[in-house]
């Protein structure tokens, strides 16, 4: 069943869910909130004005949410246990999953954060940072990024400004557009960046072992960072 709400003077949607997930559309000429998966007799309130926030709550249980809103809107979710995935051109984000995958096609700016889920992030206008336990983290195109986790992956590609990447045993791989200064760290594992070939970096490395391989023209373009204990360190071009 599906419930149309008005914007009106909320300037942010939040949006809460249980264990169901939860998809969110930025709809082209849309101007108001379009719900479906509301219960009809919910024993709490499940939509809400507060604060210049539209709140929208699922009720118990796993229902799943799905909800359209009109492009650019700023938006605040989040899910106990399901996925979330944002589609279409949002405003800026802020998502949180405990256990689940996070992905988001476009945004203003993104922050967002899993315990174990895999997050992405297609592309930010500006910053897009991402932080998770043992997921991994694919950024594919930002002004500038920064990703952390413990055990899970970091990919980032076309980043346009500054990049800056940490995991204790997962591994990084960042292909920069050269814009910005790049800084990554790991304990054992490996750590890949790519830059223009056009660009010639400040690159500095520490490590105890592991292989290095710097293969790029050495200058003031921009700052190269990496630290590892014990992964491999790789800096070039592409």
């Amino acid at each position: 069943m599906s419930r149309t709400f008005e914007l009106r003077d909320a300037s942010v949607l939040e949006i809460t869910t249980r264990s169901g997930s939860l998809v969110v559309i930025a709809e082209d000429g849309r101007v108001d909130i379009e719900v479906d998966g509301l219960q009809e007799q919910a024993k709490r309130k499940q939509v809400w004005r507060e604060s210049g926030r539209l709140h929208i709550r699922s009720g118990s249980g796993s229902n799943s949410l799905t909800v359209k809103c009109p492009p650019g809107t700023d938006l605040g979710a989040g899910s106990d246990s399901g996925s979330v995935e944002l589609r279409g051109d949002f405003g800026d984000v802020k998502l949180k999953s405990s256990s689940s995958a996070i992905s988001v096609e476009s945004a203003r700016s993104a922050e967002v954060k899993s315990r174990d889920g895999k997050i992405t992030i297609a592309r930010t206008h500006g910053r897009a940072s991402a932080g998770t336990v043992s997921g991994s983290i694919e950024v594919e195109h930002a002004r500038s990024a920064r990703a952390a986790t413990v055990s899970g992956k970091i990919k980032m590609r076309r980043i346009v400004g500054s990049a800056e990447a940490m995991s204790v045993s997962g591994k990084i791989d960042i292909a920069s557009e050269g814009a910005g200064d790049i800084s990554a760290a790991t304990v054992s594992g490996a750590i890949k960046v790519r830059i223009p070939k056009h660009r010639a970096p400040e690159v500095k490395c520490r490590r105890k072992s592991g292989s290095l391989d710097v293969d790029c023209t050495e200058g003031s373009d921009l700052k190269i960072t990496v630290a590892t204990v014990s992964g491999a360190i790789k800096v070039g071009t592409h």
